[in-house]
């Protein structure tokens, strides 16, 4: 099961490289595109192997926005910071670029994987159906002390918001779906929502420097919530949807201005 409250500690693993092991393949298991759901599962007993650390580490950079989308995966920078040899550097990049999150070009290096206009509208467009189909099956068996989870989060996504602090409501945002994902109960589900949040993710670092895309993604906070307690699941699919098609609206302008700054 995700755990939804992030780690100060150093130590501790991010949510956001959790949300990542149920997309993509583990280093941890020999066969090529095995899924793991579960954190404990990736790190038996405590123990990391050298793989394991490495993966970590780029995914951190990445999910923090240190490795921006298109941007070039330094070899150097990595290895630096684990101490550890280019084999199992290169052998992480190839599971990352397996999972979509990085691009190997030949006799150019590792890029963090960068989508396409098109690529992105599809992105939110599945995962609207997605997020709403989640709302479907988790409304309707949630009780109240569930609901008071996804109502925290989104009040601290507005306390986040209204501070101009994008990178915290960024990830507040994520937290909430994810719980509403967990909440459905539906592995198949969980995972297709995963993969899609790995990609959104990758578009929120870049979004997230703009306090305009905080504002727009706020739509609706408290709507949804109480749309939640009077279990009105039709309502609810409905705002959290809107609440997705705001950012999606965001995202979307940014390759407009792009378009027209180049």
């Amino acid at each position: 099961m995700w755990r939804h409250r992030l780690k100060s500690n150093r130590g501790a693993t991010s949510s956001s490289t959790r949300l990542v092991r149920r997309a993509i393949p583990s280093p941890a298991g020999p066969a090529v595109g095995r899924i793991v759901y579960a954190d404990q599962e990736y790190r038996k007993l405590g123990k990391r192997t050298l793989r394991e650390r490495i993966y970590e580490e780029v995914v951190r950079l990445i999910m923090a926005g240190e490795l921006s989308s298109g941007g070039r995966v330094d070899e150097k920078r990595v290895i630096d910071k684990p101490r550890v040899s280019r084999t199992p550097f290169r052998e992480v990049i190839g599971i990352l670029a397996k999972g979509g999150l990085v691009e190997i070009k030949p006799y150019r290096g590792f890029y963090v994987r960068s989508l396409s206009r098109r690529e992105t509208a599809d992105l939110y467009e599945l995962f609207k159906r997605l997020g709403c189909f989640a709302v479907e099956l988790a409304v309707q068996r949630m009780s109240d002390h569930d609901i008071r989870r996804p109502e925290n989060i989104l009040i601290e996504a507005g306390a986040a918001q209204q501070r101009d602090d994008t990178k915290t409501y960024a990830i507040r945002n994520r937290e909430f779906h994810e719980n509403i994902a967990e909440q459905s109960i539906n592995s198949a589900l969980i995972e297709a929502l995963a993969r899609a949040a790995l990609q959104i993710q990758l578009w929120g670092t870049i979004a997230s420097v703009s306090p305009e895309f905080a504002k727009r993604a706020a739509y609706g906070c408290d709507e949804v919530i109480q749309a939640f307690k009077a279990r009105d699941i039709p309502r609810a699919a409905f705002l959290v949807r809107g609440r997705i098609s705001h950012t999606q609206e965001a995202i979307l302008a940014r390759f407009a201005d792009e378009t027209a700054s180049g």
